[in-house]
């Protein structure tokens, strides 16, 4: 009984390999992107309003299969809020450092619906009215937990463009120092490009349905 199986798996065997020799690899790619940020936060104040900024930075996508792929990015990230005070405006300006990890889920071969955690750390902060301190700096959190909702849309070529919205899930301002609850709110449009290496000139497999 165990010999004709064997026999059958000995011919249908190079069949199999062929097969697998003809499909073209998956590959990790890395770039570049650059955006817009309509950046806000929510909670207990109420009279805020949100600034248009800027993020740029690196990313790498490794693919897991020919649906699902991870995307890691490094980027500069400008926020901020704008804050009436007696009458005047005053812009709130914080500047990170993010690392969003994003699972990428391709339902078509070139759009993807997105999510994944973005942890972020305070560079900077300024403000147009008043003095830049410590104590000011003080009043944020170093750190800053979000997590991202979205969608994307990936060419052949290598060029993408991605839609997210960061959901802020801890405070953004020191409530040690301000008994204030405040968390990021943020949409982020984003254009990038995926380089090409030597390794993976080929097209990539079409997704399958």
């Amino acid at each position: 009984m165990k010999k004709p199986s064997l026999i059958l798996i000995l011919l249908f065997l190079p069949l199999f390999l062929l097969q697998a020799q003809d499909e073209d690899p998956l590959y990790t790619r890395a770039g570049f992107k650059v955006g817009l940020n309509y950046a806000n936060i929510t909670g207990d104040l109420d009279d805020t309003d949100a600034r248009i900024r800027m993020h740029l930075g690196a990313v790498i996508e490794f693919p897991v299969s020919q649906r699902f792929y991870i995307q890691t990015e490094v980027l500069y990230s400008a926020q901020g809020y704008t804050i009436e005070e007696n009458g005047i405006e005053n812009k709130i300006s914080l500047n990170y450092l993010a690392l969003p990890i994003i699972a990428k889920y391709y339902f078509t071969p070139r759009f993807s619906l997105e999510t994944g955690p973005r942890l972020a750390t305070l560079a900077s902060s300024s403000q147009s009215e008043g003095e830049e301190s410590d104590e000011f700096f003080d009043t944020f959190e170093d750190f800053d937990f979000g997590w991202n909702f979205g969608a994307g849309y990936k060419s052949e070529s290598g060029l993408f463009f991605q839609l997210h919205y960061v959901l802020g899930i801890n405070e953004v301002i020191n409530t040690n120092v301000i008994d204030i609850s405040a968390n990021t709110s943020m949409v982020q449009l984003s254009v990038g490009y995926l380089f090409k290496t030597k390794n993976n000139r080929r097209q990539q497999p079409a997704v399958q349905q």
